[in-house]
């Protein structure tokens, strides 16, 4: 089996670089924040409020107090493109994680962090959802009062895409077209359902009414639905739907699995063949993670729990392959702390994105980088 280096940390803000630098990575979404070398010992993060910033362990974060999970600064979801892997901090902005190779011959090949961020303007909302709009990813803002007794209007820029050397701005969604927030709009919720076609939930703030929207595509105008409906996406596809090996990543498990893909549109929820059969229990989110491969390259997904057990397969390309299975683990969490996502940013590394948690409320935030065992 082959073994990688630990993971070593180098911050661009040093003066001196403490290892030689043969190639950086392109300033796509400005000058990355750190260039980070992956190996197979965890390397934490913490969220804090100048950016993300390297701790022992979750253990030793900054004490944050305790808040309603829409108003912490914590990551709030993901989006798997072209080989980045980004992620949307409440309250922040966006972090990219981008492979990069090294030209040298001693350090190997690499990961850009890029913080990308409207402190000012997202501290003040909430990020409701994550997707893709003409294959930009996406964050849609909105106002919560449901924790909260905001003053403050629906927000005027409530989808922002981030861009490659544009960094991040606001998006024109035809299918919000007729809910303008300067009339009181503020969409609340959106859901790509198992039919594919879009749900959305929107709210015209002071009590003054709901709708439901449906469209089978963002770019087009939208169309009057139901709560039900909407329901109805937000429901898990079925162990069947699944590509191989999620499907038999998904046997192993026990709940319902968000699965961040390049080929989703959004988070994806599928549920366990366990799951399907008794909806009584209330049953837990698995962080997981789907990559087809491509032309050539393998299958691989992945699922774990809250506390980070679970199981990670590669299903090769020649038919008749059976997919490979087996149980997998991010580093240990301490109690009171639960992984909320997890995804390959390289076939040697996984990024998992944890929390502290206390029935509705969150403290401190971050995420890990660690090694995994090569399958290919």
């Amino acid at each position: 089996m082959k073994r990688v280096l630990p993971l070593v940390l180098i911050l661009l803000s040093c003066a001196k670089p403490p290892v030689p630098i043969p190639e950086t990575p392109p300033a796509e979404y400005g000058q990355p924040l750190a260039l980070l070398q992956s190996g197979e010992n965890p390397l934490w993060f913490e969220l804090g409020e100048n950016g993300p910033a390297v701790i022992p362990s979750p253990e030793e974060a900054s004490l944050c107090p305790f808040v309603p999970w829409p108003l912490g600064r914590r990551s709030a979801g993901m989006l798997s493109w072209k080989g980045r892997l980004i992620l949307g901090i409440n309250r922040e902005g966006f972090l990219v994680f981008m492979p990069w190779t090294d030209a040298g011959d001693t350090a190997g090949p690499g990961i850009a962090l890029y913080r990308i961020d409207s402190h000012d303007y997202w501290q003040q909302y909430s990020v409701g959802s994550l997707f893709f709009f003409d294959d930009t990813p996406a964050a849609m803002l909105y106002r919560n009062d449901f924790f909260t007794d905001s003053k403050l209007p629906p927000p005027a820029l409530r989808v922002w895409g981030l861009r490659p050397g544009a960094g991040m701005g606001e998006l024109d969604i035809p299918a919000f077209a007729d809910l303008p927030p300067e009339d009181g709009w503020d969409l609340e919720d959106l859901q790509e359902g198992p039919d594919e076609r879009w749900y959305y939930r929107a709210v015209k703030k002071g009590g003054r009414g709901i709708g439901y929207f449906r469209t089978a595509a963002l770019s087009l105008a939208g169309e009057s639905s139901s709560q039900g409906a909407l329901q109805n996406a937000s429901q898990p596809r079925t162990p069947e739907q699944a590509p191989s090996p999620l499907r038999q990543v998904l046997a192993a498990c026990t709940g319902i699995a968000g699965v961040v893909s390049p080929e989703f549109a959004s988070l994806r929820y599928y549920a366990a063949a366990s799951a399907m059969k008794d909806s009584r229990e209330e049953l837990q989110i698995y962080p997981g993670y789907y990559h087809g491969g491509g032309v050539d390259g393998d299958a691989v997904a992945l699922v774990v729990s809250p506390a980070g057990q679970g199981f990670i397969g590669q299903a090769g390309k020649a038919a008749g392959d059976a997919p490979v299975i087996r149980p997998f683990a991010l580093p240990p969490l301490p109690p009171g702390f639960v992984y909320t996502g997890a995804a390959l940013v390289t076939p040697e590394t996984v990024l998992g994105t944890w929390e502290e948690q206390d029935v509705w409320n969150v403290g401190a935030a971050g995420f890990v980088l660690a090694g995994i065992p090569v399958l290919y």
